[in-house]
């Protein structure tokens, strides 16, 4: 037996007035901006990451800095994902640990089902974890946290109890040599989520110490209820909790309520305005991953991608171009309006890019 290693428009160019500071906020170390990427795509901005021109953008003004913002990187991965039916999915996993190893990011990776097919017990769901598990640490990339299930109350469509007795298993399999953290819930704070968090709880031995929360409602309607509604639900009401937003996005439309609302790109940099200096600001979230920075093989972003519209960059036309930030993008790096728009470009520091009309040089 293997010895298993030990260890709101118009927001733009506004100040803003943080108001009523949320009550029982937890004393963990707040970050101050988005600190982590969740975006599936990474193995194949570009076509590539290994040849990808964003690739190397990313690495340089968003992981290199100074300063450095980045430092996490998650991935949503099949639960049975090493098993013979799924070469593809097994294979962009093994591609993306290697790519943000190669950057120097840590891994955080939460479980699905993308095919509808469901762990029939918390003892079949350990097996396939532990595979993952151990293929990673094979390859020398080994999970530094652990989402049991991504998104049960929506994505995820398992329901509250079965999501506890993964979680429950995820915590057994991460104390027994693994060297993993678990991250609880990582729920979507829709208004069904009350209910189905107190069921959540109520199975859940032992209690975790990290929270997840997808803040999607929150940010796009630019209200705290929804996440407060949250935290209210949590052990001690979230005092003395660590509280992670796992997945976030700031939308140039809308999904919610059955339909879609077009807003553009200067609602999407409103609300990523409101989610950096008035969510996180006021919250104070020990990480937040952004959901997602670009889509892969040179698709553009729009209200029928994938059901969702918060990519920070459009890629090029031409493979040997810059791919556009959006205006977006300056909020969720630093929280304000860094150039003019539109027309402008980004760049983290002057000394890493050149802005000539809109286009980036010295990358």
């Amino acid at each position: 037996m293997r010895i298993r290693r030990l260890i709101a428009l118009g927001l733009i160019g506004l100040s803003l007035t943080l108001g009523l500071v949320l009550q029982g906020a937890s004393a963990q170390a707040a970050t101050a901006y988005v600190d982590g990427i969740s975006d599936q795509s990474l193995p194949v901005w570009d076509g590539g990451f290994s040849s990808s021109y964003f690739a190397g953008l990313f690495q340089n003004g968003w992981v290199g800095g100074p300063p450095s913002h980045i430092t996490l990187a998650r991935y949503v991965v099949q639960w049975n994902v090493m098993s013979d039916e799924y070469p593809v999915y097994r294979s962009e996993f093994e591609s993306w640990l290697r790519d943000i190893a190669s950057i120097g990011l840590t891994p955080d990776v939460a479980l699905t089902s993308y095919t509808d097919k469901y762990p029939a017990s918390p003892g079949e769901y350990r097996v396939q974890l532990e595979k993952i598990l151990d293929r990673a640490e094979a390859i020398g990339r080994p999970i530094r946290y652990l989402e049991a299930w991504n998104e049960p109350n929506n994505q995820g469509h398992e329901s509250a109890a079965a999501a506890a007795h993964f979680t429950n298993s995820a915590s057994t399999t991460c104390e027994q040599g693994y060297g993993c953290t678990v991250i609880a819930g990582n729920l979507e704070d829709n208004p069904n989520l009350p209910t189905y968090e107190a069921e959540y709880i109520k199975n859940l031995n032992p209690l975790p110490i990290i929270w997840g929360v997808h803040p999607y409602y929150s940010v796009e309607e630019m209200s705290k209820a929804p996440f407060l509604s949250f935290r209210e639900h949590l052990p001690n009401k979230g005092a003395g909790e660590q509280i992670w937003f796992t997945e976030i996005a700031a939308r140039k439309c809308t999904d919610f309520d059955g339909h879609e609302v077009e807003n553009g790109e200067l609602g999407q940099a409103a609300r990523a305005g409101w989610l950096v200096n008035t969510l996180m600001a006021e919250a104070k979230p020990e990480h937040v991953f952004y959901y997602e920075f670009l889509l892969g093989a040179g698709r553009a972003p729009s209200c029928t991608s994938e059901g969702a519209d918060g990519a920070l960059y459009v890629p090029s036309v031409d493979p040997n171009a810059p791919d556009r930030p959006r205006l977006a993008a300056s909020y969720i790096w630093g929280g304000s309006e860094l150039w003019g728009y539109p027309g402008g470009a980004f760049a983290a520091n002057a000394e890493q890019a050149t802005l000539t009309g809109g286009v980036y040089l010295g990358f």
